[in-house]
């Protein structure tokens, strides 16, 4: 039988050093994660959003409202409605609505073509 080999192995000191550092980057990035996902507060806000969305592309989209654009203020931020003539079709506009969230910095957006009515 040969000599026995020493085998070296981490003292307690390291162990437990390297445990605090482990640690503290999970924590770090934990923290981080929980920031990068939405609250619940900020789905009520989307929800709150897509529904003005809607609400204003029906009043707006009948066809009948001159182009230009139109703003409306809501406690989270802002609908805006761009009405345009449709590229080459003169009986047709574009109609965009935007919904600019300021607590969370989206944007979201509905396009669509509608008919001009007179």
């Amino acid at each position: 039988m040969g000599a026995l080999r020493r085998i070296s192995g981490s003292t307690l000191v390291e162990t437990m050093v390297a445990s605090v550092i482990f640690l503290c980057v999970f924590v770090i990035s934990l923290e981080t994660v929980s920031r990068l996902t939405l609250s619940e507060n900020d789905t009520v806000v989307l929800v709150e959003a897509d529904h003005r969305i809607k609400e204003n592309f029906r009043q707006y989209g009948d066809g009948r409202h001159e182009e230009g654009l139109y703003t409306r203020e809501y406690d989270w931020g802002r609908v805006t409605v761009v009405i345009r003539p449709y590229v080459n079709y003169t009986d047709l506009q574009e109609l965009v609505v935007t919904a600019h969230i300021e607590s969370i910095s989206k944007r979201l957006e509905l396009r669509h073509i509608v008919e001009r009515s007179e």
